[in-house]
C-alpha cells in the first residue's frame, strides 16, 4: 500500500502520534517559524517556504483557533485526521481539515465546521454545532444543543450545558462550568463560568 505523505505544520506530539500510528500515513516532517532544537523530526522551513505539493498533504496541528484560520488560507491540501480510538456516530458531519484525538466522542446529528482541533478524551454530545476554526481541548463535554460560533476556544475540562451558545471567538477557561451563553469575543471563567474580560481577536 502505498502511504500519503504528511507535512506537520506546528510541533503537537499528540498529533504526530496519531499520524505515525496510522499505518496509510507517513510523516515527513514539520513547519515551523524557527527550526525547533531537539525535535526527531525534520524541519520543512517555515510557513512562508511552503510550496505546493500534490504529493504532500498538511495537517494543521496549532491549537489556536485564529492562528489555525490563517494558516488554512495559506496552505492546500489539508488532511482530515480522526484516530481510530475515538467514536463518531454515523450521523455525524466532520468538516475538512478537522484533528479528532483518540479517546473523542462525537454523538449522532454533531457538526464540526471547517479547521476544528478536538483533543484527547473530549465528549461532543447530540446536536452540536462547532463552527470553523474551534478548538476543544482535553476533557472537555460540550452537552446537547449547543452551538459553538467559529473561532471558539473551550478549556480542558470545561462542561457545557445543553442549548447554551458560545459566541464567535469566545474563550472558555479550562474547568470552567457555562450555565447560559457567552457573547462573541468574551472569555468566561469558574463555576459557574463568569465573564472575565472581552477581547478583540
Amino acid at each position: 500500500m502505498q502511504k500519503t505523505k504528511i507535512a506537520l505544520v506546528g510541533e503537537d506530539w499528540d498529533v504526530i502520534d496519531l499520524i505515525e500510528n496510522l499505518p496509510h500515513l507517513e510523516l515527513v516532517g514539520l513547519f515551523a517559524p524557527t527550526v525547533i532544537h531537539g525535535t526527531e523530526l525534520r524541519h520543512l522551513g517555515s510557513d512562508a517556504d511552503w510550496k505546493a505539493d500534490n504529493a504532500t498533504k498538511i495537517v494543521i496541528a496549532v491549537d489556536l483557533p485564529k492562528v489555525r484560520q490563517k494558516l488554512f488560507d495559506h496552505y492546500c491540501d489539508i488532511l482530515t485526521l480522526v484516530s481510530p480510538n475515538c467514536y463518531v456516530s454515523l450521523r455525524a458531519h466532520i468538516g475538512e481539515g478537522c484533528i479528532i484525538q483518540r479517546g473523542v466522542t462525537l454523538m449522532a446529528h454533531a457538526k464540526l465546521g471547517r479547521g476544528c482541533k478536538i483533543n484527547l478524551n473530549a465528549t461532543i454530545h447530540h446536536d452540536v454545532s462547532i463552527g470553523d476554526f474551534c478548538t476543544i481541548a482535553p476533557g472537555a463535554i460540550i452537552l446537547g444543543h449547543v452551538t459553538i460560533e467559529q473561532g471558539a476556544y473551550i478549556g480542558a475540562g470545561a462542561i457545557i450545558k445543553q442549548r447554551c451558545r458560545i459566541g464567535s471567538h469566545a474563550i472558555v477557561g479550562a474547568g470552567a462550568v457555562v450555565v447560559r451563553d457567552v457573547p462573541d469575543h468574551t472569555t468566561v471563567v469558574g463555576v459557574p463560568a463568569q465573564p472575565k474580560s472581552v477581547h478583540n481577536v
